[in-house]
């Protein structure tokens, strides 16, 4: 036998020994074991400089969020196999998040980098079965030409810049060329169940294709808001103007309408989809200019009930301005017209989010933040709290450990609806501490039975951000027979159902939310020793049943008729943990102001008190002198003069008064701006235009500035009429402005108004005969000379 027959049946014998003990391997055991086994998913957190991002979250939906602490890494463990979506928070690098979409089967390693995410696909057949055959076809990234290898009918790309756009292209079967494209932007994704749930995460359908492109006018300015459409599917224009409609069948005939605020803007585009890029690009023969921004100028505030200018600043291009009284709804509205004030009337007290929309006839624009304002209603004298009643608290928050000190008082009662929806009688606490910034806001509706909260709300001081937060509890208590139970009053112990939803008005951060069952124990005479002093209280302990965690610890005090101290490991902020310890409280027996202490930009103000019992009429005083006796509890101040004022307030009882609280308010008036207005933004050079103005009460003068496109700067006007008409203005553009001495202050200027002046053609025309005679005479001047130059050089 030769050597290479007998290699030839070594390797016979070598595959068949292969194939028979293939039949003996245990077939499924690693399917069963992925079925039973959990799997683990870690990695690293990097800011947007590729530094590691330390001490933020990374969040496995619905899971609580793992932080990632110093080093920046994290490890989530026990995962089931699965689709999930998971999202990293980068709390120190803009309050910025990034949610994608994940499948489990194995240990997974995932680093993320702020402002990058992954674009996720799953690729399906005619028949909507996954695809799972890389050989035959291919998922490709036409920007950098990677194309993607598919794991159980899923491919994966990324991480990619988001803001920015990428093209997928798609090749099925024996197809030489790629059949389906699908361009997006890469967002940073958003939670489940929002308004746009799976972006960056799309389905590629064997035999479909999509169509996209950027809606645009006629100067190429993208149109943002319009809502595109071809009958069954529907995509509303991002600030780029792009939009996108996925999985079209290939070979049918498709119709695209456009439309803002429900109206046709467009005549429709008929389109037949085919295979390959999918660019439909759409210009709209109109100009749609939708109001300029709009906000309210007037603060948020608590006030008794009593009316209330609400003011907001002028939007341009607007028509009318309408202003709601809650949602955005006609059932809310309270005002609909040309002014920029209007004077509201409560009829009941309570809370009310005040709204304004600027309108034109293109479409409106409605304020970013709504007004918050605090009705407060009449304080009866038989609650536990009385308006005034205030604690004083360490807060200490864990792992950062933040230390602050924060001042809680009490302003006002009302009735609330808490997170299930049950109206409850609550006490309103006002929070301040020197933390603050001087027009921040903070506030809490505490639950009159248990002294729990059932509603929170922060607003940051408009100097510094837009940002807020929001949050609304319920607190179920029930006793061992299931009846609803007293947390203070009960003497067993008691079961809880918890819910929280916490609004995050930051741009990009997830809202929160909480939904617990709890064992409540409760154990009295424990002695607690705080900076206050040394208190007997009632303890109370909170205990999740899930997971037997001891969400809350209580300790009240009937003297202090508060908590003297709190542990809150469920705070709904970024801490694990925030104490609460009472550093010092005062319950007080003498009327007090509701109004706050601070700076005032008006000359004309309300100064407001609790109502106190007893007492017939109240007098206030201003710098020792009385301003106001009666039986009010507002009083309206006029014109006052820049300076610090201290207010005393005086309950007038039988025969006697109290002395009460005491008030220091500055005044530093700043006058408005005033609003200008042209009857025509273009004219020509020989020209005039007519300027009108706003007139403003104890106004001296008005002064116009005129600045030319060469930067020169001219008043073209001083005196005390609302109307100016202006000639002889440069040609080309002119940024006109004005400004005033306004009770003896000059205000700053206005915002500008341009008028442009075209250059007229008889002008243009007389000037360039003027030129062309010039350069005649120069030219027969030039050749008379040189004749005489060279007759004198012949002779």
């Amino acid at each position: 036998m030769s050597k290479s027959s007998y290699q030839k049946k070594n390797l016979v014998f070598c595959l068949l020994f292969i194939i028979i003990l293939s039949f003996f391997s245990p077939i499924g055991t690693t399917s069963a074991q992925n079925e039973d086994s959990t799997f683990d998913i870690s990695g690293a957190v990097f800011s947007s400089e590729e530094i590691t991002a330390g001490n933020t979250y990374v969040k496995l939906i619905p899971r609580a969020s793992i932080q990632t602490g110093e080093t920046g890494s994290y490890h989530i463990t026990d995962v089931a196999p699965g689709e999930y979506t998971i999202r990293a928070y980068f709390m120190n690098n803009g309050h910025t998040v990034v949610y994608r979409k994940i499948l489990v089967k194995e240990d997974v390693s995932l680093d993320w980098t702020e402002g990058k995410n992954w674009v996720t696909i799953k690729v399906l057949d005619n028949n909507h079965q996954l695809i799972d055959d890389s050989s035959s076809t291919a998922i490709t990234v036409i920007q950098n030409n990677q194309t993607g290898i598919l794991d159980e009918g899923r491919v994966e790309f990324g991480p990619f810049n988001v803001d920015d756009y990428y093209t997928l292209s798609a090749k099925y079967g024996e197809s030489n060329q790629p059949e389906h494209f699908l361009h997006f932007r890469m967002e940073r994704g958003s939670n489940p169940g929002e308004i746009y749930p799976d972006v960056n995460d799309f389905e590629m359908i064997q035999g479909k294709n999509s169509r996209y492109g950027f809606v645009t006018n006629t100067a190429g300015v993208p149109l943002e808001g319009i809502l595109v459409s071809n009958g069954e599917q529907s995509f509303l224009t991002n600030s780029d103007g792009f939009y996108l409609l996925q999985n079209l069948d290939v070979g049918s005939s498709c119709t695209l309408t456009f439309q803002q605020f429900g109206q046709q803007i467009s005549e429709p585009l008929d389109d037949f989809i085919t295979t390959g890029p999918g660019w439909l690009n759409q210009t709209i023969d109109i100009e749609l200019i939708s109001p300029g921004n709009i906000s309210f100028l007037t603060p948020v505030q608590t006030l008794p009930m009593t009316s209330i200018e609400l003011e907001w600043s002028e939007s341009e291009y607007s028509d009318y301005y309408s202003v709601y009284s809650g949602p955005v709804v006609e059932e809310n509205l309270i005002y609909r017209g040309l002014s920029n004030t209007f004077m509201f009337e409560p009829s009941e007290s309570g809370m009310i989010d005040f709204n304004v929309v600027a309108n034109n006839s293109n479409g409106s624009t409605e304020n970013l933040n709504s007004l918050r304002i605090i009705f407060l209603p009449s304080q009866s004298g038989e609650s536990i709290w009385n308006v005034g009643m205030n604690w004083d608290y360490r807060v200490e928050y864990t792992p950062s450990g933040t230390l602050r000190d924060v001042t809680m008082t009490m302003i006002g009662s009302e009735k609330i609806t808490d997170s299930f929806g049950h109206e409850r009688d609550s006490f309103l606490l006002r929070l301040t501490g020197d933390h603050q910034l001087p027009d921040e806001k903070s506030y809490r509706w505490v639950d009159s039975d248990t002294l729990l909260n059932l509603h929170t709300y922060w607003l940051d001081d408009p100097s510094s951000s837009s940002y807020f937060t929001e949050g609304t509890l319920g607190w179920n208590f029930t006793d061992e027979t299931g009846n609803p139970g007293n947390l203070l009053e009960n003497e067993d112990n008691l079961t809880m159902h918890f819910n929280r939803t916490n609004v995050i008005g930051v741009p990009g951060h997830p809202d929160g939310y909480d939904d617990t069952y709890n064992i409540v124990s409760i154990e009295d005479n424990v002695m607690v020793t705080t900076s206050a002093g040394v208190f007997s209280t009632r303890y109370i302990r909170i205990t999740d049943n899930s997971d037997s965690m001891v969400s809350w610890e209580l300790w009240y005090n009937e003297t202090v008729k508060n908590w003297v101290k709190i542990i809150d490991r469920l705070s709904g902020s970024h801490s694990d943990k925030v104490d609460y310890e009472l550093t010092s409280y005062e319950v007080p027996t003498t009327p007090q102001f509701i109004s706050e202490e601070g700076e005032i930009n008006s000359k004309d103000y309300e100064i407001s008190w609790a109502n106190y019992p007893g007492a017939k009429e109240y007098q206030l005083l201003q710098n020792n002198e009385i301003i106001y006796q009666g039986n009010m509890t507002t009083f309206l101040i006029e014109n006052n003069n820049d300076a610090v004022y201290t207010y005393l307030l005086r309950g007038m009882m039988e025969g006697y008064y109290i002395e009460g609280d005491t008030l220091e308010l500055q005044v530093n008036y700043i006058p408005p701006k005033i609003v200008l207005s042209v009857n025509s933004d273009t004219i020509n050079e020989e020209d005039s235009v007519t300027l009108n103005w706003s007139h403003v009460e104890s106004s001296e003068w008005y002064g116009i500035i005129v600045q030319d496109e060469e930067g020169n700067i001219l008043e073209m006007y001083n005196g005390s009429e609302n109307q100016v008409t202006l000639e002889g203005l440069s040609v080309g553009q002119n940024r006109i402005r004005i400004n005033g001495m306004i009770n003896g202050k000059v205000s700053d200027y206005s915002d500008s108004v341009f008028v442009v002046v075209l250059e007229d053609e008889e002008s243009s025309f007389s000037s360039g005969v003027l030129i062309i005679g010039f350069m005649l005479i120069v030219l027969v001047a030039t050749n008379i000379i040189f004749r005489q130059n060279r007759n004198t050089g012949e002779n």
